[in-house]
């Protein structure tokens, strides 16, 4: 087992939940609203913190009431939060949501800074001290990133030895795109794999196969497109290795890419082959409770392992 440490996006959620149709203007009513952290990079970190793992988790927020809210629902779970950075020039991401269940639609109102301030003197020397303790361990870290905290990501990469790095990409920025040259394993969603190929999806093997070798020009790591609900592709030796998900697989946007990000730091924690990582990455998704939403939602290790001995053969093959 190594140590996991996630780096990127925190925020604090507002989601409204409506069974009935909402109107694009007007009043619309919701009787499930839930207030909690969000964030893909910080819902791994608080996965891994419930599923009993030594977890560590930095973002960048402004020392303010959202931001105490974020650490301590984190703190809380098991998380270590020591080494957040906070500044009075950033601003704490705050997302509204409203999840519309009859349309089986979303959207998302999120206010935040696009790219947070540079880190100063101060907040460096407080990575330094940090990183000397992590330094004392005896095995590797496992480094989650999704981008966002590109310069923090960047310092924690260059001054921490013996890591491996995951990436989970989502869009073409060049903050992102920089980034993934340091990533082992880099993960993009078919969204960003269209984008970059100009392709709106995916229709048969070779253009997955062709979609795989130019990612490759973006990071010397091993390369994995998840298609949704098809599956997750990567290349073994030049062919075209597609990991079906298990049928029933959560598709619930609040947690889902969350759940997979953290389903699969643990497995090259353990050091999992890439096929059993996805694997149980997946299964992770289709032991999501679908009754809840949120972090609430998350499946424990007993979930999994129910879930993995009924789900066991239950695959859609799409390509």
């Amino acid at each position: 087992m190594m140590t996991i440490l996630t780096v990127g996006f925190a925020c604090l959620d507002l989601v409204c939940v409506s069974s009935a149709s909402l109107e694009q203007s007007g009043l619309n009513s919701s009787a499930n609203i839930v207030r909690s952290g969000g964030g893909a990079c910080a819902n791994a970190a608080y996965l891994l913190a419930l599923w009993g793992e030594k977890i560590y988790h930095i973002s960048h927020l402004n020392n303010d009431n959202y931001a105490n809210q974020i650490v301590s629902e984190l703190t809380d779970a098991g998380v270590n939060t020591g080494q957040f950075i906070f500044s009075e020039k950033m601003v704490t991401p705050l997302e509204a949501i409203t999840i519309d269940e009859k349309a089986g639609t979303h959207s998302v109102i999120s206010h935040r800074l696009t790219t947070p301030p540079k880190l100063t003197m101060a907040e460096k020397n407080k990575l330094n001290h940090f990183m000397q303790t992590m330094n004392g361990h005896k095995h590797d870290i496992v480094i989650l990133i999704d981008g966002y905290e590109a310069e923090l990501s960047e310092y924690l990469i260059e001054h921490l030895p013996k890591i491996k790095v995951i990436m989970c990409i989502d869009n073409l920025s060049d903050s992102s795109l920089y980034l993934a040259q340091h990533a082992d394993y880099l993960i993009v969603t078919e969204k960003f794999a269209g984008a970059f190929l100009k392709l709106k999806n995916f229709r048969h093997r070779e253009e997955i196969k062709n979609a795989l070798k130019r990612l490759r020009s973006l990071t010397n790591g091993k390369v994995i497109i998840r298609l949704d609900k098809k599956g997750c592709a990567y290349l073994d030796r030049q062919q075209v290795v597609i990991i079906p998900a298990f049928e029933n697989q959560s598709s619930d946007y609040l947690i889902d890419v969350a759940i997979f990000q953290g389903a699969f730091a643990y497995g090259i924690s353990y050091g999992w082959s890439l096929e059993k990582t996805i694997l149980f990455a997946n299964l992770s998704l289709a032991a999501t409770n679908q009754q809840k939403r949120g972090r609430n939602a998350m499946p424990n290790l007993v979930d999994i392992n129910r879930v993995g001995k009924s789900f066991s053969n239950k695959f859609t093959q799409y390509f």
